[in-house]
């Protein structure tokens, strides 16, 4: 009896195997798998089409932009604007035109002197007269002579750029400022006949590979030290290509290229050619161009410091007072601005107060020649 109960529970081996008990583990694999993709193709359609609610609640989301809108009761003027606006593409840039500030200053030489150019593919280039006069002496400021107080020069760079800044600078300032404009910058003609109606000088950028190129870039048409000296002479015909009326270039940035000795003769040797004076900005305490400058006869002229390095009241007005330290020490200095509102406030409180100090405010063309070496 034991001996048949022991081969009761022993298996079968003629009994059929069962498929589908063999293959369970991987039927519930495709199920896992196919549950899954239809859970992220439901969520996906789903996401598609979204409800009411939701897409009530993504606008409400959204930032929002709240515009002043103005008054039904409108000038004649604003109606005009508005129409000129629609018919150029509603761009208000293209609308606002400088106007010079309505103020008595120096009357500047008319430009462009027709006897001061010459015309080429390009646009118009500054040329020395066959007479003789240079460009930097005819489009400068009138300045007393025998003016015998310790001159401060003032140039405000990179305007054009902001239509604001640029305004504000040139309404605010008075003409003993000199200004240097962006060959980039929109409406530029326009600004120079501006500035120039307002009684001051202008500069015009030119873009220099500073230290930090290529990560910090000049431009397309900043002048580079890897560049040959035809390639750099046509970027910088194209910068003196766009205005006219100026009285000189200043390096914006230029770190590496003024410093370049053989880079920066062949550009100093055009300007004089071509009279123009040259401002360095002193981006590095090894530029060549204070060497360079005097034995190419190149009218000259060196920033002493950057007063808005810091764009703070207390730092702006140290460093305006150590312009004045080094314009009675020297008898003449340079400083370099930004058209930054704190900077335009500062200035504009400070050159209230020359006179008193015994100091005169003089446009660029006033210290040409006249600082001494450091």
């Amino acid at each position: 009896m034991a001996e048949e109960e022991s081969g009761f529970d022993e298996p079968d081996p003629f009994a059929e195997p069962n498929p589908l008990k063999e293959n369970m583990p991987l039927y519930a694999l495709y199920g896992a798998t196919g549950f899954t993709v239809l859970l992220f193709l439901g969520t996906f359609i789903w996401l598609q089409f979204p409800s009411e609610a939701i897409e009530a609640e993504l606008r409400a989301m959204r930032p929002n932009l709240t515009k002043k809108v103005p008054s039904l009761r409108r000038s004649a003027r604003g109606a005009a604007a508005e129409k000129a606006a629609a018919t150029e593409g509603g761009d208000d840039e293209k609308l606002r035109v400088p106007s010079a500030p309505r103020r008595k200053s120096a009357v500047l030489h008319p430009h462009p002197d027709p006897k001061l150019v010459e015309r080429t593919d390009i646009g118009m280039l500054p040329i020395v007269g066959a007479d003789g006069r240079r460009p930097w002496r005819v489009y400068s400021r009138p300045f007393n002579v025998l003016e015998k107080r310790p001159k401060v020069a003032i140039v405000v760079t990179g305007l054009g750029v902001s239509f604001n800044a640029t305004e504000s600078v040139v309404g605010i300032l008075p003409g003993e400022v000199t200004l240097a404009f962006a060959p980039f910058a929109r409406k530029l003609k326009d600004w120079i006949d501006t500035a120039r109606g307002a009684g001051h000088e202008v500069l015009i950028n030119l873009p220099m590979e500073p230290r930090g190129y290529p990560r910090d870039d000049p431009g397309p048409f900043g002048l580079l030290t890897a560049l040959d000296t035809e390639q750099n002479r046509r970027r910088l015909d194209w910068v003196l290509s766009r205005m006219t009326g100026y009285v000189g270039v200043t390096n914006y940035m230029g770190g590496r290229f003024t410093a370049n000795q053989s880079a920066m003769r062949p550009v100093l040797r055009e300007m004089e050619r071509r009279g123009l004076m040259f401002l360095d900005s002193m981006e590095t305490a090894a530029s060549a161009a204070p060497k360079l400058a005097p034995k190419l006869r190149l009218p000259f002229a060196m920033n002493d410091k950057v007063i808005d390095r810091v764009v703070s009241r207390t730092a702006i007005d140290a460093a305006l007072a150590e312009i004045e330290r080094i314009a009675k020490a020297r008898g003449s200095a340079v400083a370099l601005a930004h058209p930054y509102p704190a900077t335009v406030r500062r200035l504009q409180r400070w050159v209230g107060g020359l006179d008193e100090k015994g100091l005169v405010l003089a446009p660029i063309t006033a210290v040409v020649a006249k600082q001494k070496p450091r």
